[in-house]
């Protein structure tokens, strides 16, 4: 089994229009670092095609693809950096609970806001209570810090509530400030709130090797590794080495695959070759390395459902 417990959907009305320019000029700087032609008008063309997915269909059909029982959406609230999107964070949340209702037991999603949103606890409460949403997604990128003051009543209804938290860690795109993604201000959180379950997204990418040690202090804290896929397709025997040493610092229990899809689709690295690449660990890793069955399961779906439940059983 498979738990993808980091996904995104992208349609045109649910993100500003500079984080759609961004993006394209994301693909076109990795394309040209990965030897593939890369022109901009065709990036942003194929985008829209490729993304655009009201009701959650296209996400399903690539997950049986792939594999991938449950995935989580993490939606993103990026209004206040990048420019106010034509729907609103409450409009969004209820088209997305549309989706995960279309496809049950399939598709479910995290509640996502900027913390200086006025009005945003409520709605995260009533997120959860009644739309049945897993859980909070803050991406402290768009400008502010894990530990501000005003991030906490945030913290406050989740434990209230009883799920977990995810917030973007490490190196962002531009033009968001790497300042405020340190995974070392979830120090201050994961001992506020020793209760909560803190998932440090992307595995911090450059900061990896801190986070991974502060995970081993913590019992409360864990992180996913989503994101990664540049790196495994450029030099996969270095992807390996970095996911060894960080199973051996901080444990496969605190793992979890995420993809942060589908912008990875771009780059002909869709989630079909990521989920397959870790079941394959166990029998196709570099030599000097070895990776066992227990612990890809555990990372694969097993931290997932002790996180979320029985998720992904049909």
């Amino acid at each position: 089994m498979v738990i993808d417990f980091h996904h995104h959907l992208f349609n045109r009305d649910w993100l500003p229009q500079k984080f759609w320019s961004d993006l394209v000029q994301r693909a076109v700087n990795v394309r040209r670092l990965n030897g593939q032609e890369a022109d901009p008008d065709a990036i942003a063309r194929g985008m829209s095609e490729m993304f655009e997915d009201q009701n959650g269909d296209r996400l399903a059909a690539d997950m049986d693809e792939a594999g991938i029982a449950y995935t989580l959406i993490m939606p993103l609230d990026l209004g206040l950096e990048l420019g106010e999107c034509p729907v609103s964070m409450e409009e969004k949340t209820r088209l997305i609970v549309e989706v995960t209702g279309r496809h049950p037991g399939k598709i479910g999603s995290f509640f996502g806001i900027d913390p200086r949103r006025a009005g945003g606890v409520e709605l995260f409460d009533r997120a959860v209570r009644q739309w049945g949403m897993k859980g909070l997604k803050l991406d402290p990128a768009a400008g502010f810090y894990p530990n501000e003051r005003l991030v906490y009543p945030y913290y406050e209804k989740a434990c209230e509530l009883g799920v977990p938290v995810l917030l973007h860690t490490g190196v962002a795109i531009p033009p968001f400030r790497n300042k405020y993604t340190d995974p070392i201000y979830l120090d201050d959180v994961t001992l506020d709130f020793p209760e909560l379950t803190v998932v440090a997204a992307h595995a911090s990418f450059g900061w990896w090797q801190q986070l991974a040690f502060l995970i081993s202090k913590k019992t409360n804290l864990v992180t996913d590794i989503s994101g990664w896929q540049p790196l495994a397709t450029r030099d996969y025997g270095l992807f390996c080495r970095y996911l060894r040493e960080m199973i051996s610092i901080a444990g496969a229990p605190n793992i979890l695959f995420a993809s942060d899809g589908p912008a990875f689709n771009l780059y002909d690295m869709r989630n079909q070759w990521w989920a397959g690449l870790f079941r394959d660990l166990p029998d196709k890793a570099p030599a000097g390395l070895t990776f066992t069955r227990e612990e890809v399961d555990l990372i694969l779906y097993q931290n997932a459902q002790r996180i979320l439940g029985p998720v992904g059983e049909g």
